[in-house]
């Protein structure tokens, strides 16, 4: 079953930080580090960041879906 990827863009100088997207990732993967936005490989594309960025730093650019192998 196909998994959706995304990978998100950060415009660093709109983002303040707010610390509101992290919050709003189901897979967390967003995080302030050393007072700086990152963003890890987790990103499913949900649009979370995206929709609650108050500063619209964050943008998912990309969305692909991945193939998980079949468990069982």
């Amino acid at each position: 079953m196909p998994q959706r990827k995304g990978e998100v863009a950060i415009n660093h100088r709109y983002c303040k930080r707010c610390n509101i997207c992290p919050q709003f990732c189901p897979t967390n993967n967003l995080e302030i580090v050393k007072g700086k936005l990152v963003a890890y490989d987790r990103c499913i594309a949900c649009f979370n960041c995206e929709r609650y960025c108050p500063d619209m730093a964050i943008e998912v650019v990309k969305i692909y879906n991945v193939e998980t192998p079949a468990t069982g």
